[in-house]
C-alpha cells in the first residue's frame, strides 16, 4: 500500500524526529504541525526548510519517478527544550581578587537549549544522526561551551571582586554575566537558543582555600591606614584605593610631605616627621 501522508507523530518533548518514507503515492504530502519546522530531504539532497502547513512531496514532472525516490523529513520542534548538565572537566586558573593568590576553580550547573535556526541546527548538529540525545549534545558542545564558560566565570568574579567564600551569594550574578557570550556562540555556530544557564557550584581545593586565608591574615597583619584620607590599605599597596595618593610612608604633620616609614626627620629638613 502506498503512503500518501508524511506527518509528525511524537509528543513534542524531543528536539527533533527523523521520519523516513517509502513507497510514496505520487500525490503524497508532508504535513508540518504548528509546533514544528521541517527539513525536507529527497534522494539525499536538502530540498527545503518547511514552516507549518501542507506540502506536495513531488512536483508534476517528478511524480512518475516517485517509486524510486528516497524521501525523509526531519521535524524540528519550535518549543521543546533539552536540559543539559555541564561541568568543567579540569579546574581552570583564577586569581583571587582580594589577595591575588593564584588558584584553580571548577564549576558545574545546567542549561536548556531550543532550536532557533532549523537549517543551521540540521546542517551542523543533526546531519545523518538517527537520534539526538543529551549525551550527543554534551559531546558536541561541551568543549566549545567550556572555552567560553571558564574565562567568563573568572572574568565575572574578577570584575565583581568576588572571592571564593562569596561565590554562593553571587552565583546568579555570575551566570547572568556568562549567558550573553554563550547565547551568541550557540546561536551563530549551532542554530540553538540557550535558556536557564545556571551555576550550581564553584569548587576550589582545600589547599587553595588555605593559601587565600593565609594571604588574608598576612594582609591584615601588615595593613596600614592611608596618611592622606585615613582609608585602610593592604600590605604591598603603593597607592590608596580610596584617594589614589601614595601610601606606606610617614606623613609630616607640619608640611604634609610623605617620608619613608623609618624616617625620623622630614626630608624638607624643617621638621621632624612626627612633629
Amino acid at each position: 500500500m502506498q503512503q500518501n501522508v508524511i506527518k509528525y507523530t511524537g509528543d513534542n518533548t524531543e528536539l527533533f524526529r527523523r521520519v523516513p518514507a517509502e513507497n510514496l503515492d505520487p500525490d503524497a504530502r508532508i504535513i508540518v504541525p504548528e509546533t514544528h519546522n521541517a527539513i525536507f530531504i529527497k534522494d539525499g539532497i536538502l530540498m527545503d526548510t518547511l514552516n507549518s502547513g501542507s506540502y506536495e512531496v513531488f512536483e508534476d514532472k517528478s511524480r512518475r519517478k516517485c517509486k524510486n525516490s528516497a524521501v525523509e523529513v526531519i521535524y524540528l520542534s519550535k518549543t521543546a527544550r533539552l536540559k543539559v548538565m555541564w561541568g568543567t572537566k579540569t579546574r581552570f586558573d583564577f586569581r583571587d581578587p582580594e589577595t591575588d593568590v593564584p588558584v584553580k576553580l571548577g564549576a558545574h550547573g545546567e542549561f536548556e537549549v531550543q532550536i532557533s535556526k532549523p537549517r543551521k541546527a540540521y546542517m551542523v548538529l543533526i546531519g545523518a544522526e538517527d537520534q539526538f540525545t543529551v549525551q550527543d549534545l554534551k559531546e558536541r558542545l561541551s568543549t566549545r561551551m567550556m572555552s567560553k564558560v571558564e574565562p567568563a566565570i573568572a572574568r565575572a568574579m574578577r570584575e565583581g571582586g568576588i572571592s571564593f567564600d562569596r561565590v554562593s551569594e553571587h552565583k546568579d550574578e555570575i551566570a547572568r554575566a556568562v549567558l550573553p557570550e554563550l547565547s551568541k556562540m550557540f546561536e551563530e555556530d549551532y542554530g540553538l537558543k540557550i535558556f536557564s544557564f545556571t551555576i550550581a557550584s564553584v569548587v576550589i581545593s582545600d589547599e587553595d582555600i588555605a593559601a587565600i586565608r593565609a594571604a588574608r591574615a598576612e594582609g591584615r597583619a601588615n595593613a596600614g591606614v592611608c596618611p592622606h584620607c585615613g582609608a585602610p590599605y593592604s600590605a604591598g599597596d603603593k597607592f590608596c584605593a580610596a584617594c589614589g595618593r601614595p601610601v606606606g610612608g610617614k606623613l609630616c604633620k607640619k608640611c604634609g610631605k610623605l617620608n619613608d616609614i623609618g624616617a625620623k626627620f622630614c626630608s624638607c629638613l624643617l621638621y621632624t616627621s612626627d612633629a
